[in-house]
């Protein structure tokens, strides 16, 4: 591509401001201010666009920096020429107009483009990244050492890997360390270790609530099916049942009482025993009446002795036959008092047999309860036990899925590395003979040969030995950037792009002018747009006899 004409309508502070470029050497000359960076951002935002950013950075992102200071109508257009013709590129900024239209100068034709507002893959094949990064120089002379290296490590690494700057190998490999810290995590395994204490994995938790289980079914039966030969409880009678009872012992009550139910009331109310209990008590009773019935005799005042003698046998005849039938209804009570105690004992037994078998399912009812606690605190143990091992399993399938991602990072990053190598053994050999020689050009030989190591780092001879770039001088460093970014344009970009060079001769002195001057020259076969405040460019152009076009904005 060779730049021919810029129209700048309405850019930065530019407002309709032509700029007319030349095949060779274009040397922009402009103080402080003059406009010269913007210039160069016009030329690359006609070839690649201007993209707007969104969010809080948007206030002071490349497009407001970039917008017109007089004028609204934040456009221009570009005719440029390549091996297929000339043509025209014109463009509106404008976010809310934007508008880019490619045309063919000779034939007027509209050209459309294959990617939108962008000449990338339409006329030309570089990406926007690795043109900056190569044949577009800035000022350097901005970053300290240390950046410089960094940024040239790393864009080595970058190119290394991909040979396209779009495609950030380095950023990539940090951001796969990055995620790799995701799926790092030890507080995982310190969860496994921790639940894994809590199992109880000697404890038959099935066995146990079989055995529960047992128990509890036999308590039941046993609960609901007593045993046939132990005396129980009276059924609890209905109603009609108990109305039918209470008839039958109101009937029983009317009825007159035999003999031997009011003796059994009789010694039911007798309370304690009757001196009558005693036989020998009744016996001496019998003499008592006896005597009595002698004394009688023997006091009634008749001389007839068959009278005393009929009282006295009377008497003695009473007594014994009183004495006789008091003791045949002692014999009979006594029968009777056995037939109330077998009674009583019976009724007591019943009584007693009743309090046990209440007592039995008292305990049979406390114990099943017992065992549905039990039961119920088995399985939820066996639940919690269950639980941690469910949690268990999921954090070792965690740790294996995070192996996996950590195993696919791994992979990634090494491979990146890997083809970074490989890539870089395919045109590191060019890359290193260049970089030497223009070096040892523009160092004057200082410097003859300069290494891209297979970790792309960047080592330079001095003497007999190689060091590392971070030992040199800014100057040096600069010259390295610059011959590097110079030999990285002639590996990866066929095409004939403009190497354009924004005013970084500024602490440049005569000699470092020189010999950086003197590399550039050999690069005619490109485009050459120099922006600069030094106004011995053009003399040591001169001096080189190296055509040169001097423009002043």
């Amino acid at each position: 591509m060779r730049i021919n004409k810029l129209h700048l309508q309405d850019f930065g502070k530019f407002h309709e401001k032509d700029i007319s470029l030349v095949p060779g050497v274009n040397i922009i000359y402009g103080g402080n201010e003059a406009g010269k960076t913007t210039t160069k951002d016009f030329i690359v935002d006609m070839i690649y666009g201007i993209d707007k950013s969104r969010g809080v950075g948007a206030r002071f992102d490349h497009y407001e920096k970039r917008r017109p200071i007089n004028g609204s109508a934040y456009s221009g257009s570009m005719e440029f020429a390549t091996d297929e013709g000339e043509f025209i590129v014109e463009r509106n900024f404008s976010k809310n107009e934007k508008k880019t239209v490619l045309r063919n100068i000779d034939t007027g034709r509209e050209i459309l483009l294959k990617k939108e507002h962008d000449l990338c893959g339409t006329v030309i094949d570089t990406d926007k990244s690795t043109y900056l990064n190569t044949l577009c120089i800035g000022q350097m002379e901005a970053a300290t050492d240390k950046a410089i290296a960094e940024k040239l490590n790393n864009y080595i690494v970058n190119m290394a890997s991909s040979k396209s700057g779009e495609i950030d190998a380095t950023g990539a490999i940090a951001k796969l360390k990055e995620k790799r810290k995701e799926f790092t995590d030890k507080e995982t395994d310190a969860k496994i270790a921790e639940l894994t204490s809590k199992l109880q994995l000697d404890r038959d938790f099935d066995g146990e609530l079989e055995k529960v289980r047992e128990e509890y079914r036999k308590a039941e039966e046993e609960l609901n099916n007593p045993n046939a030969d132990r005396l129980q409880v009276p059924p609890v009678k209905n109603a009609a049942e108990e109305e039918r009872q209470r008839k039958l012992r109101e009937e029983e009550a009317m009825k007159p009482l035999t003999k031997k139910q009011k003796d059994k009331n009789m010694l039911l109310n007798m309370g304690s025993k009757s001196v009558l209990d005693n036989p020998f008590v009744i016996i001496l009773l019998a003499l008592v009446l006896m005597a009595v019935f002698v004394g009688a005799a023997y006091v009634i005042p008749t001389n007839v002795p068959q009278i005393k003698m009929v009282i006295m046998a009377f008497g003695i005849a009473l007594s014994a036959l009183t004495t006789i039938r008091v003791f045949i209804r002692r014999n009979a009570l006594y029968k009777l008092l056995d037939e109330i105690e077998i009674e009583k004992g019976f009724e007591e037994a019943k009584n007693d047999t009743a309090s046990m078998d209440i007592s039995k399912r008292t305990e049979l009812v406390n114990k099943i309860s017992e065992l549905k606690v039990k039961q119920e605190t088995i399985l939820k143990e066996r639940g919690e036990q269950e639980q941690y091992m469910k949690e268990i399993n999921e954090l070792k399938s965690k740790n294996t899925s995070d192996n996996a991602e950590l195993q696919a990072i791994d992979l990634a990053i090494k491979t990146i590395k890997d083809l970074s190598e490989e890539i870089y053994d395919s045109f590191g050999g060019v890359l290193n003979e260049q970089v030497s020689g223009i070096i040892a050009h523009i160092t004057n030989n200082r410097y003859t040969e300069v290494r891209i190591d297979d970790q792309l780092r960047v080592m330079v001879k001095s003497g007999s030995s190689f060091i590392s770039m971070d030992y040199l001088s800014a100057g040096t460093i600069e010259q390295i950037y610059l011959a590097l970014r110079l030999s990285i344009a002639n590996v990866l970009i066929s095409e004939e792009l403009p190497i354009i060079i924004d005013d970084i001769f500024v602490t440049y002195d005569e000699q470092r002018l020189h010999e950086a001057l003197s590399c550039i020259g050999k690069y005619l076969n490109r485009q050459i747009i120099i922006f600069t405040t030094n106004l011995k460019v053009q003399d040591v152009f001169n001096e080189l006899g190296v055509p040169s076009y001097s423009i002043a904005l």
